[in-house]
């Protein structure tokens, strides 16, 4: 099991796929959150930093064609794209085996 904060879980959700580069990713992450994760520039580099540290993002060249030669692209590894699967299965099987925990931790 792995430690990824939640945030460094949808960066990683968020770079499934394909490479992405910064502003591709925050508005990626604001889309699978609703809204609720909205990060700066400054914060989703120290992410993407600490990611790339343990092995589960590196930096990579987009084939494509860009407007822009200065965008950094990113995309993760196999082995982040193993180490999300299993925590996104983890809070899956929590969620399934405990239906309204929602409600009750909300106070319902």
């Amino acid at each position: 099991m792995s430690d990824l904060t939640p945030v460094e879980l949808v960066l990683l959700a968020a770079l499934s796929g394909r490479a992405r580069y910064g502003y591709e990713l925050v508005r990626r992450m604001a889309e699978l959150t609703d809204d609720r994760l909205q990060l700066r520039p400054g914060n989703l580099y120290r992410v993407l930093e600490r990611l790339m540290e343990r092995g589960l993002v590196r930096e990579t060249a987009h084939a494509g064609n860009t407007e822009d030669e200065r965008r950094r692209y990113f995309r993760a590894t196999a082995e982040g794209r193993r180490v999300a699967a299993e925590e996104l299965a983890m809070y899956g099987m929590v969620l399934k085996r405990t239906p309204s925990l929602r409600d009750r931790l909300a106070g319902g």
